[in-house]
């Protein structure tokens, strides 16, 4: 029976592969599918960033975990390279000092798109277990990404199992939220109307998994939202249904329980609620889906993940990357390239 369900799936997979090649489209607004092979040079980690200035650990909660980096393009004003005060960056979570500048309540506020200049906020992997925005790859994504013009803000959350979920989805969304801070978007000129997430690994899941919930949050209540989501290799379906012979490792199920802070499978709430597969809705905002055909996360998680986005007419790019490449580890100069066209298109 194994045997027969594991060729039923291999039978999918070569359909969908397939079915990618055949419908690759010339139209930038249309979903996208493609398959290619990627070098093995992280391009981000191969340059050097001239006049890419970061502004290093600001905080935007009160953990030592919630702050943030920001890189800065290189035609960013003087000014935008302070580090904001701890008085007006953060606060407890939950006090008004924690929901915008001064004191003042974030809806109180009025809305603020009047900067000019494009943003996205990086995610970063490690199995919600470890890793930091410090990571050299990630550094270099972050300074790629303000050399292509983004405003990139690279964050730090809170770690399992110390910290299980959701502490490290609500770290992401206070930090997308202290972006869309009237004071934020005005120091660093960001335009509202033009901000993306960017993650990988785990970190795809979280920026997944903030996109398919914007529409329940109060920042898109107020009109901000996420234009656009990159996700390199996320999991997105962290249920039962990972732990079958065609899913994750017996070593993963193990971390993914401990970020759920579960025992088992069979009695974790937690899994379907951490899963973005199971909350799309027709508000996500379009999707750039990265991942490898032989890399730990199966490859079928992506591919469900984007059915069921397109299911709610959601725009998805999707690529599918020979070989074993995790994470931000697909982005040789191609993908990078694609990666940054896609934002343009959609911030712009």
């Amino acid at each position: 029976m194994r045997s027969g369900r594991r060729t039923l799936y291999a039978l999918v997979a070569a359909v969908v592969a397939l079915g990618a090649v055949a419908s690759c489209s010339a139209d930038p607004a249309a979903d996208e599918n493609a398959t290619v092979t990627a070098d093995p040079v992280i391009y981000p980690l191969s340059l050097r960033y001239h006049g890419i200035d970061v502004v290093r650990d600001v905080p935007y909660g009160a953990d030592r975990l919630q702050q943030l980096d920001v890189c800065l393009p290189a035609d960013s004003a003087p000014r935008t390279t302070a580090t904001p005060s701890v008085a007006a960056s953060a606060g407890a979570p939950g006090s008004a000092a924690s929901s915008a500048p001064g004191g003042a309540s974030a809806s109180a506020s009025p809305r603020a798109a009047a900067g000019t200049r494009p943003a996205v906020m990086m995610v970063h992997g490690g199995s919600w277990s470890h890793g930091d925005k410090d990571t050299a790859a990630y550094r270099a994504v972050c300074q790629y990404l303000a050399s292509e013009g983004f405003v990139t803000f690279n964050i730090d959350y809170r770690l399992a199992p110390t910290d299980p979920f959701p502490a490290g989805l609500d770290d992401t969304r206070r930090a997308l939220d202290w972006v869309f801070r009237p004071s934020t978007l005005e120091t660093y000129d960001v335009d509202a109307d033009r901000v993306g997430v960017f993650g990988g690994s785990a970190g795809g899941n979280l920026a997944a998994m903030l996109a398919v919930e914007d529409h329940e949050s109060t920042a898109y209540a107020d009109g901000d939202r996420i234009r656009a989501v990159v996700d390199l290799s996320g999991p997105t379906d962290l249920t039962a249904r990972s732990t079958r012979a065609d899913g994750v490792s017996a070593a993963f199920q193990r971390r993914q329980l401990l970020y759920l802070g579960c025992t088992a499978y069979d009695a974790c709430p937690a899994a379907t609620r951490a899963s973005p597969t199971y909350h799309v809705t027709a508000d996500t905002a379009p999707f750039f889906i990265g991942h490898s055909t032989q890399e730990f996360i199966p490859l079928w998680e992506s591919q469900e993940f984007a059915a069921a986005l397109r299911a709610h007419d959601v725009p998805v790019t999707f690529v599918a990357v020979r070989g074993t490449a995790h994470s931000i580890a697909q982005l040789d100069e191609a993908m990078s390239k694609r990666v940054v066209a896609f934002l343009r298109r959609q911030l712009r």
